[in-house]
């Protein structure tokens, strides 16, 4: 039998030991204790903010040292215990008590409450909150509070001038609103004395330190000024800068009451030229045409190519260009006839037209406008185009008159600018027929009159299909199927071009899913977005809601955009371009060729492919020139490890040197033309889809 090895003896017991760690672990505790509130209380006491805490009968539990000094303690000790009742005046201290037993008896919060402060002026935003045990028991309340006393004195002296501004917009006579104003300075700045003091006649009495604020006449002279006695307090934050802006508002309302035939005058009369504006053009003209033996001629004329002056040269040269036509027409009209300007680089010209030809004066007007002038150094010849309407066959009412002479005006403009047009029935006509077809097409986006056509893309290599451009239609429940020629440049000019848009977008995402939940192969389609549409914040969101809403892969997705929209602002568009790469979109320039785009910029877009104008191919390969150029795009392109397709093919000798240069794709009536959704499903269903993958470029 095998002897058990003795157990090992318990250890002995010590009492004496035992005590004296749990001692020195408790002392430990303790100055871990002491030290962790000792840290929390310097960091309270260093905050401006009063907070403290009180138990459910309102006497002090705590409160850092904001709270201490303020209510003239010199240590937290000797205000704990103590009621606000002991402290404040009884009135005070019965409010007080009513908020912080409402939150001890409710348990709501009481935040962010506005009061006077009781001692000294000023003002505090009072918050209270319930104080619990670890219970969860409402044991007291906890305050704080934030001076506020600054913001209320800014938003006394704001209130102030707002109501000095309003009323020199309502017109108060001069003499009661310098009184007004002189009263209300006085009541925001007691105990000092304020003084406005006009022309150079000072007021006596004031003989103490003093500030003084310029009252400025609009033309950078002087009305007077300000005075206002200087106490210890002016450096009040924010108060010179405030009277400083009463001074300026006291100077428009001198200006406003000295000026008040000025104003009646530019009430009626353009302030940058002084010619007769709208209003008093209408008026001088509706009494002509109230005279039935007055005929006349009215001219609305309009400069071509403005907007690049102001572009190139500055609105200040803009503005002296316009200074310089309106004196050239008034020299031509003379006393014979009335010259005004109604907006931007718009003029209206009436003239009488008593049996004469009124062609050969507007050609004289036309020739002195085009007369060039030299602005800051630069000489500037400016064409002019005009429209013009009689009151023996085209109106005898003001309103009428100019609104056919703005059509007539409209039809020079669009036939190349620098001519005079005459207004005939026709164009009332053709822009009843307008107007007509935008209520048309207001209603067709209102109750989707719109349908897709798409058009296949050729892959030269295979021969087989390499993706589908979805193009609009809009099929009219009167006229049937209108051309987007007809009906686009109508959205462009309304801005229904961002919800027509959308819709392409929105069918031709849902149209490609129909196809591939048929069982018909991936392609790729192209979506054209125009360059409203491309400039709308809410772009990459609408793109990635049609691509959510239809469950479509993004990457079958591309849009198209046109070569001269993104080069009108390179930054813009690059970042616009990113957010929609971020979408996993493809991107694709339309129209390629046209748009003036250079190597150094082109490198800089994130794009899978470029299109080839039509405009290059429709004359291959009886074009050297633009055989170059197609040549020089395909190379360009793939340069950049670009797709390259273009568009418009539609012989085969076309075709065939398209594959010479090695253009990838192409699309045109020699392969298809634009189809209805059934009839693609049908090419697809019959065709290997060709996928062109190239090496992706970073975004």
């Amino acid at each position: 039998m095998t002897k058990q090895a003795a157990p090992s003896p318990a250890p002995a017991f010590d009492p004496a030991g035992d005590l004296e760690n749990m001692i020195a672990a408790l002392r430990g505790q303790h100055a871990e204790l002491v030290e962790r509130y000792e840290w929390l209380e310097a960091m309270i006491n260093h905050v401006p903010d009063f907070i403290y805490a009180k138990d459910r009968q309102g006497r002090f539990l705590f409160a850092n040292r904001a709270v201490v000094l303020n209510n003239g303690f010199e240590t937290v000790g000797q205000l704990i215990g103590m009621t606000d009742g002991e402290i404040h005046p009884h009135t005070h201290a019965e409010d007080i008590d009513a908020v912080e037993q409402r939150v001890i008896e409710t348990g709501s919060s009481d935040l962010g409450v506005e009061e006077r402060r009781m001692k000294g002026e000023g003002w505090l935003m009072m918050s209270r909150v319930p104080l619990r045990d670890r219970t969860g028991a409402i044991i007291g309340v906890v305050g704080a509070s934030r001076d506020i006393t600054a913001r209320k004195r800014a938003e006394e002296l704001m209130a102030a001038q707002t109501r000095l501004l309003q009323d020199v917009a309502r017109g108060v006579e001069l003499n009661s609103f310098l009184k007004d104003a002189q009263l209300l300075l006085e009541r925001l700045l007691p105990g000092r004395s304020v003084s406005i003091v006009l022309d150079g006649v000072e007021e006596a009495g004031i003989d103490v330190p003093r500030m003084e604020f310029q009252i400025a006449c609009r033309d950078g002279s002087s009305h007077g000024s300000l005075l206002v006695s200087e106490r210890e307090c002016l450096g009040e934050a924010g108060l010179s800068e405030f009277l400083a802006g009463v001074a300026q508002t006291i100077g428009i309302a001198i200006d406003r009451h000295r000026d008040t035939a000025r104003i009646a005058f530019l009430a009626e009369h353009d302030a940058l030229t002084g010619l007769p504006n709208r209003t008093l053009l209408d008026r001088k003209l509706g009494d002509l045409l109230e005279v039935d033996e007055n005929a006349v001629c009215v001219a609305f004329i309009d400069l071509d190519n403005f907007k690049l002056v102001n572009d190139s040269l500055g609105h200040a040269a803009g503005d002296e260009l316009l200074k310089i036509v309106a004196a050239r027409i008034t020299a031509e009209i003379g006393s014979k006839g009335l010259v005004s300007r109604i907006g931007g680089d718009e003029f209206i010209v009436v003239i009488e037209a008593s049996g004469n030809d009124p062609l050969p004066r507007l050609r004289k007007i036309a020739d002195a406008i085009a007369r060039p002038c030299n602005i800051d150094g630069v000489e500037i010849r400016v064409t002019c185009s005009i429209g013009v309407a009689s009151s023996r066959e085209h109106g005898r009412v003001a309103s009428e008159l100019v609104a056919n002479a703005d059509m007539a005006l409209y039809r020079a403009k669009d036939a190349g600018r620098n001519a005079i047009q005459l207004f005939t029935p026709e164009m009332a006509e053709a822009a009843r027929h307008k107007l007509l077809r935008i209520d048309d097409l207001r209603r067709a986006v209102t109750d989707d009159q719109f349908l897709l056509h798409f058009q296949p893309q050729k892959h030269i290599a295979s021969g087989e299909i390499s993706g589908i451009e979805a193009l609009l239609r809009w099929q009219h429940p009167q006229a049937g199927l209108i051309s987007p020629a007809e009906f686009i440049p109508l959205a462009e000019e309304t801005g229904l071009i961002v919800e027509l848009g959308e819709i392409v977008l929105d069918k031709a995402c849902r149209q490609l899913r129909a196809w591939l939940d048929s069982g018909l192969p991936a392609v790729r389609m192209a979506v054209n977005v125009s360059a409203r549409q491309f400039r709308e914040p809410s772009l990459p969101a609408k793109v990635a809601a049609a691509l959510s809403a239809s469950g479509l892969d993004p990457a079958l997705l591309e849009l198209e955009l046109t070569e001269s929209l993104i080069m009108e602002d390179v930054d813009g568009a690059i970042a616009r371009m990113r957010e929609l790469k971020r979408l996993g979109v493809s991107l694709s320039i339309d129209d390629f060729g046209t748009g003036y785009s250079s190597l150094s910029t082109l490198k800089l877009f994130p794009l899978s492919r470029i299109k080839i104008d039509r405009s290059f191919i429709t004359d291959i390969p009886g074009d050297p020139g633009d055989m170059a150029i197609t040549s020089a795009i395909v190379a360009l392109g793939h340069t950049l490890d670009l797709e390259v397709i273009a568009e418009g093919v539609e012989t085969e000798a076309q075709a065939a040197f398209l594959a010479e240069t090695g253009c990838d794709a192409f699309q045109g009536f020699l392969f298809a033309r634009p189809l209805p959704a059934a009839d693609i499903g049908k090419l697809l269903a019959g065709s290997v889809v060709v996928e062109k993958r190239r090496k992706k470029r970073p975004a």
